[in-house]
């Protein structure tokens, strides 16, 4: 998932903001360069999203180079990735990536799609991509982006809980380089450093941390990276007990938090208060801090600030004797703990695998090289002793036999780490990333009037069925939907995927939006004959579909999901269980957005 950031008041502009009124007002200069305009929007794409947005618009005229175009959509994949439109994101920044293996806009690329498959939960991937990164990082020379590039990685090992891996990665910029950077960047480093420390090793946390934070941090501009250091301390004062502690820190940043704007960091500060009034006996004002907080729908999003709250509300309501309540939000909280610790075991195998994976490739290139130079060594020997023409063959046959075997052994545990990398691991369809690859790949390969057909579906009641039977229930449909649909997908299937909780996505080449329409009453019956008597008491399990093809938007990916996923929205809209075409009629897709 990625985080949407919303900007804080336009008061903390301070003296600029008539300045930057003026600026907005004015169109786009037509004497400034491509790469002028680039080097805009690439400055405005946090600050003033809509503004940088204008100015990569206005570049649709304009003839830029092959470099420039790339520039530019990856400014554009920016912007996606911002406002949460995460496959977007991914379908524009990883063609570019791969077109730039080591230069500047490969490594901003990899560090955004690393970003991105944090919030997609893809750990696997993401932990291959930081060891592409670290290597590209030792290639390239240390500037603004080269930084920013490493604290990504950073950042990524610590909510990986990798922080020896971490701190590594922290101690290549120590010192007088550290000094050398901007402020913020400096303020990036040092809280990145505490939250590693700490969770390395907590007892090596003293007040010293919090001099070193506030001289770092403190003077600057309040911003998400500013105010993540201070938060990080007030939990460590919550952790270690220092309640009354607790509640100054909160008094001296929930302004500066509030005025960010951004619901997590504001769950986060309330949750810190609450638990440590309760902890204080003051019940009633620790419940007024959390009720705000479970009266927000998209608490729902946010698993560990619902489990944290919801716990608390139980404990509240226990001191209270109101054990009815009590029980509620224990059960709310319960589900939503299990729920974690599932997603917590699936990041720690995903990472488990992949680090063996790594450290099996690694151990088997030593060996080879050793092998090989064992043999070479005998291989000179055997010719200076001339022992003859039969031990030279023998020796070269040998070194043959072991460098193929060697080489192919490695080239099965690399097939090994892309499979684990391209499939979901609950259904063993494609995952999203390879599902976006291979279709990506087959709309250009597609130079015929040949239609290609996008079918999305979502699953009909999976919730419910979770609430009611249980997660284990979930999961079970989950593996027989995936396990159906390899046995029976037709033979022009491009590529079937699981890209969300329970929303499924395939690719038909050859077939139209008619022809793809009645492919989905198939998919329906196999579905409808799943034997569900077991698990759950012979429910029969439907999904709704949503249908597009090329012929009606294009050879363009995001046009093609975009019209399938409207599609699909009408079908739920309509009362599930059935299949929609796009486009629509009149007006329906007004009504579906």
């Amino acid at each position: 998932m990625v985080l949407r950031v919303i900007p804080g008041p336009l008061w903390q502009l301070s003296g600029v903001i008539g300045l930057l009124i003026v600026m907005l007002s004015l169109p786009v200069s037509a004497t400034e360069t491509p790469a002028q305009l680039l080097a805009q929007a690439d400055t405005l794409r946090v600050s003033d999203p809509a503004r940088s947005r204008q100015i990569l618009q206005a570049l649709n005229n304009q003839s830029l180079t092959p470099d420039e175009q790339d520039y530019r959509d990856y400014l554009f994949g920016f912007h996606a990735a911002i406002a949460s439109d995460s496959d977007g994101a991914v379908s524009i920044i990883e063609p570019i990536s791969r077109r730039h293996p080591a230069d500047e806009l490969g490594l901003r690329a990899r560090a955004t799609l690393l970003s991105i498959y944090y919030g997609y939960r893809e750990w696997s991937e993401g932990l291959l991509l930081s060891v592409e990164l670290k290597a590209l990082l030792g290639q390239l020379p240390r500037n603004n982006t080269w930084y920013t590039a490493n604290i990504s990685v950073v950042n990524y090992y610590i909510n990986l809980q990798m922080y020896d891996e971490a701190l590594q990665l922290l101690e290549r910029v120590t010192g007088s380089e550290l000094a050398q950077v901007s402020g913020v960047m400096r303020c990036r480093y040092i809280g990145q450093e505490f939250r590693a420390q700490k969770g390395l090793d907590v007892n090596a946390i003293t007040p010293r941390w919090l001099a070193t934070l506030e001289a770092a941090c403190l003077s600057l501009p309040k911003t998400l990276y500013t105010i993540e250091p201070f938060l990080n301390w007030t939990r460590y004062l919550l952790d270690s007990g220092q309640h009354e502690a607790v509640l100054a820190a909160v008094r001296r940043h929930e302004q500066a938090v509030k005025a960010l704007n951004y619901f997590y960091y504001w769950v986060v500060l309330k949750n810190i208060e609450a638990q440590a009034l309760y902890a204080l006996g003051q019940y009633d004002k620790a419940e007024a801090k959390i009720d705000p907080i479970l009266a927000r729908p998209e608490m729902a999003d946010y698993s560990e600030g619902l489990v944290t709250a919801a716990a608390l509300k139980a404990n509240i309501r226990r001191q209270q004797n109101d054990y009815q309540q009590a029980y509620y939000w224990q059960q709310i909280a319960i589900d939503s703990k299990s729920s974690q610790n599932r997603l917590a075991a699936t990041k720690q195998l995903a990472v488990n695998n992949a680090q063996a994976t790594l450290r099996q490739a690694d151990e088997d290139l030593r060996l080879l090289s050793s092998k090989q130079a064992l043999l070479a060594n005998q291989l000179a020997r055997a010719e200076q002793n001339v022992i003859g023409t039969y031990l030279l063959i023998a020796l070269a046959a040998s070194l043959v036999f072991i460098t193929v075997f060697s080489i192919r052994k490695l080239q099965s545990q690399q097939q090994l780490l892309a499979r684990l990398a391209s499939k979901d691991s609950l259904t063993g369809l494609d995952n999203r990333r390879e599902f976006m690859q291979v279709t990506q790949q087959a709309l250009r390969s597609n130079d015929t009037e040949e239609p290609l057909s996008l079918i999305m579906f979502d699953l009909d009641n999976l919730k419910w069925i979770n609430d009611n039977y249980g997660h284990q229930a979930g999961d079970w449909v989950l593996t027989e939907v995936g396990n159906i649909l390899i046995a029976r997908l037709a033979e022009n299937t491009v590529s079937c995927a699981r890209v969300g909780g329970e929303e499924f996505v395939l690719c038909l080449k050859g077939k139209d939006v008619e022809q793809a329409l009645a492919y989905c009453n198939d998919i329906q019956s196999w579905l409808a004959g799943i034997d569900t008597k077991v698990k759950l008491d012979g429910l029969q399990l439907s999904a709704s579909f949503g249908v597009c093809d090329t012929n009606q938007v294009g050879k363009q990916l995001d046009s093609l999901i975009s019209g399938a996923d409207l599609a699909m929205y009408k079908a739920k809209k309509a009362g599930r269980r059935q299949a929609v075409k796009y486009p629509m009629e009149q007006g329906s897709k007004e009504e579906a957005t």
